[in-house]
């Protein structure tokens, strides 16, 4: 599917032919192809699934979610490769899609364009998320990023911490490259 030219609402873009088999965002209005990840990307997004899923079940605060689609507004429907929610909201949410931002969206980068990854940052953070995680492969970093605005890299050889996504959690960032 390409990029269309009109602005969609979610309802819209939602009722396109085979748009579950499809891995496109809405991003205010814009139909946005996502490409699929290679084997590095996929290996990342599971090493940190497992991760996040033992300090969650542990801690007993949350769920983690894969490529699930958050209705954020009228006209933007994001799917991060991972994300974090407390289990409260979890509960709320029923059988609509998952309305608000994830508290914790996690983003592979793979092939967006820094354009587009600053627009879906502000796009989580105006609907609620707690902390976005970017996860850059070639340089083996990760940028945490904060709903006031502060933005930290982190090398491979630091401890990820992230108090305002998950409080108490930390992990070895070489940990999630494991492997590649």
């Amino acid at each position: 599917m390409s990029t269309t030219t009109a602005p969609m609402t979610v309802d819209e873009f939602l009722s396109l032919p085979d748009i579950e088999e499809q891995r496109v965002e809405l991003i205010e209005g814009e139909v946005v192809d996502m490409p699929t990840g290679g084997p590095d990307h996929e290996r990342v997004k599971s090493n940190l699934n497992e991760i996040l899923v033992l300090w969650l079940v542990k801690h007993g605060v949350g769920k983690v979610f894969i490529e699930s689609g958050y209705r954020l507004a009228e006209r933007s429907l994001l799917a991060p490769d991972i994300s974090v929610l407390n289990l409260e909201r979890i509960n709320q949410s029923g059988k609509d899609l998952l309305r608000g931002a994830p508290d914790l969206a996690i983003e592979i980068v793979s092939s967006e364009t820094a354009n587009r990854l600053q627009t879906k940052i502000r796009l989580y953070f105006k609907h609620g998320a707690k902390a976005v995680w970017l996860i850059f492969l070639e340089t083996r970093t990760i940028q945490v990023s904060h709903p006031d605005g502060h933005t930290v890299t982190l090398e491979q050889d630091r401890i990820l911490e992230n108090p305002d996504g998950l409080p108490g959690f930390s992990t070895p960032i070489s940990a999630i490259f494991d492997r590649l």
